[in-house]
């Protein structure tokens, strides 16, 4: 980041805060700065009214790295970070500016995926949909619209080892408020080994409750078996 914002950022420093990298608070200032300058140019050049602005992430907040004697984000509650399943490497930002559709600070608590983006962009955009480009994309146009809208179940591929943020090959599912997180192979005989969270009670991912529901476990584990045997996706193993 600019060396400038940096010092500036140190000055704000507070230890009791978790967010205390003056670095990282230099570097969203530089962000928010240059977001600003592409919305102002929207308006100067007459199109702000007949343009879809999307802000997104593709990761949570890097929680491994260091800088200024600190890790550069803190996503407490959320376990983990970037490189890392659990909801502090997946949860993301997403503010969508749809003139005249979307009401200016509205919130929607829908569960959506970076995959329903396509679908979601041709449907605004008066398109038809493409099904066959966007296999697992729904469109959350009803959101945007304030409506209620339930993508269904939404699965989640990460399988291969980062050391750095301690990832084991895993893929979830959720459906609703639960969560499963199946870990390939990593069990004592090399059978899957499963953890299952309920979000809306811990969002956190501090207590596995596989053992207390194992009919929750066995219905979405065969959820997911059903996606991989219907899509054929390709699934690979690493020693």
């Amino acid at each position: 980041s600019k060396p400038e914002l940096v010092k500036q950022w140190k000055k704000k420093t507070d230890p009791a805060n978790p967010q205390h990298c003056p670095t990282m608070g230099a570097m969203i200032e530089v962000m928010d700065d240059n977001v600003g300058r592409v919305l102002d140019a929207l308006e100067v050049n007459g199109i702000a009214d007949n343009t879809i602005v999307i802000f997104t992430s593709d990761n949570g907040g890097n929680m491994y790295d260091v800088a200024d004697g600190t890790t550069p984000t803190d996503n407490r509650p959320l376990r983990s970070g970037k490189g890392n399943n659990y909801e502090g490497g997946v949860r993301i930002p997403l503010i969508v500016r749809w003139p005249g559709k979307t009401k200016p600070g509205s919130v929607n608590g829908s569960v959506i995926s970076t995959v329903d983006h396509y679908p979601s962009l041709l449907e605004m955009t008066g398109q038809a949909l493409r099904p066959q480009d966007h296999k697992d994309g729904v469109s959350y146009v009803p959101a945007l619209r304030g409506q209620s809208f339930d993508r269904g179940v939404t699965l989640c591929d990460f399988s291969h080892y980062v050391p750095a943020t301690m990832n084991i090959p895993n893929t979830w599912i959720r459906s609703g408020d639960w969560k499963l997180l199946r870990f390939w192979f990593d069990g004592a005989g090399q059978e899957h080994r499963y953890e299952l969270y309920n979000l809306t009670d811990d969002i956190g991912e501090t207590q596995n409750l596989a053992t207390r529901f194992p009919e929750k476990v066995q219905t979405m584990a065969a959820q997911m078996d059903s996606y991989y045997s219907k899509t054929g996706a390709l699934k690979s193993n690493r020693n």
